[in-house]
């Protein structure tokens, strides 16, 4: 087992100033973040790791301390993560930072064709070391931080380093650490780009079928959830789960006027007092809403835009899974669903234009065309 470790919690502007100092001696760091998104409402960043040398920081981003100036510093410019695009995401989101450069440890294995990709398995295959899991669902915005969750939060980047230098070499050997750089460019850009707003949010899955009447209900159970999660401080779905509410709506649906708590789809333990009477009285006023309020159901989904042909498709994903076989990799890095529908596209489009639509990497464009060079003649026949 892993013994306690030193670490230094960044609070302080004395401890900031010997963050910033160490970051400046170095060209890397290793780095892993800690959100609270399955304890609050509004999802925050509450830790951010950074192993660097034999040290090892912890800072703390909700202790008011100004902590922009780590931005900049030298070694935050080139980082080593452990699954980037989560933590990238958030980064970017709560500092409108990115790295100029990043090697995520988990695409590494995975293009080396490693089995297991978690960090608790990689450490245990390269290391022989167990890490702890007991805190993976702990509310890291507690404060005080209990001395066993920053021990926890600290192995997340204390072997980054060195299993970064053994898969690097690995790749190196394999002729693959190209394809990871450019990997992880991709990683940098897209973690930059907002996520598409999603309309009618309240359209959750299981509503499909409902009929408006249903889905009128099912609206305002929806927004009185999120306010009573905001005002609560929760998740949502730890104040009333996805499935209950289809069961709530379905229930008062063909039961109305006859709605009463006690015949109701088993409720919270804290539904209680006013905030039963709270929802009793929002089924009520759901279905006084006049019908031509209701919400409609959705209309049939357009076409996609790209229409593969089949039969090459069906090619393009046997060859594909064939490559991938040889060069024990993941097919879905060779090219993804959605890449394999551009690529099948009918008609006489040049290959080189496929690619560019399909978003292929140059690793991947070089990967396709010993595809093709191979396949070629029954790629004519069948899309061409």
């Amino acid at each position: 087992m892993l013994q306690n470790e030193n670490y230094i919690l960044v609070n302080s502007e004395e401890s900031l100033a010997s963050l910033l100092a160490d970051l400046d001696q170095y060209d890397m760091a290793a780095v892993d973040t800690e959100a609270d998104s399955m304890h609050h409402y509004h999802a925050r960043l509450c830790l951010i790791q950074i192993t660097i040398g034999e040290h090892h920081y912890i800072v703390d981003p909700l202790c008011g301390l100004d902590i922009a100036p780590l931005f900049q510093a030298k070694a935050m410019q080139t980082l080593i993560f452990h699954g980037a695009d989560y933590d990238l995401r958030l980064l970017w989101q709560t500092y409108a930072f990115s790295p100029n450069k990043i090697f995520d440890t988990m695409l590494a294995a995975k293009m080396l064709g490693e089995e297991h990709l978690g960090l608790a398995d990689l450490v245990r295959e390269y290391f022989g070391e167990e890490l702890k899991k007991e805190n993976q669902r702990a509310d890291w915005s507690l404060r005080p931080l209990p001395l066993e969750m920053c021990e926890y939060a600290i192995h997340d980047t204390f072997f980054l380093h060195e299993l970064c230098a053994i898969l690097a070499e690995k790749l190196q050997k394999a002729g693959r650490l190209q394809w990871l750089m450019e990997q992880c460019n991709a990683l940098i850009e897209h973690s930059r780009q907002p996520a598409p707003a999603k309309k009618d949010s309240w359209r959750i899955p299981g509503s499909s079928n409902f009929d408006p009447c249903s889905l009128n209900i099912l609206k305002f159970v929806w927004e009185w959830r999120e306010k009573e999660a905001e005002v609560l401080d929760r998740p949502p779905y730890k104040v009333m789960p996805s499935d209950l509410i289809l069961a709530i709506v379905r229930h008062a649906r063909y039961n109305f006027p006859n709605l009463e708590a006690v015949q109701m789809p088993k409720l919270p333990r804290n539904f209680k007092d006013s905030r039963l009477d709270s929802f009793m009285e929002m089924l009520k006023t759901a279905f006084g809403t006049p019908e031509n309020q209701w919400p409609g159901k959705l209309p049939k989904a357009p076409p996609p835009q790209v229409i593969p042909h089949s039969e090459l498709l069906a090619a393009l994903k046997l060859w594909r899974d064939e490559m991938a076989n040889e060069l024990k990799l993941d097919p879905s890095l060779v090219a993804n669903k959605n890449q394999l529908i551009y690529l099948a596209v009918p008609g006489n489009t040049p290959w080189e234009e496929r690619y560019h639509n399909a978003h292929l990497l140059n690793w991947q464009r070089e990967i396709w065309n010993k595809i093709l060079q191979k396949q070629l003649p029954d790629a004519k026949r069948i899309g061409e």
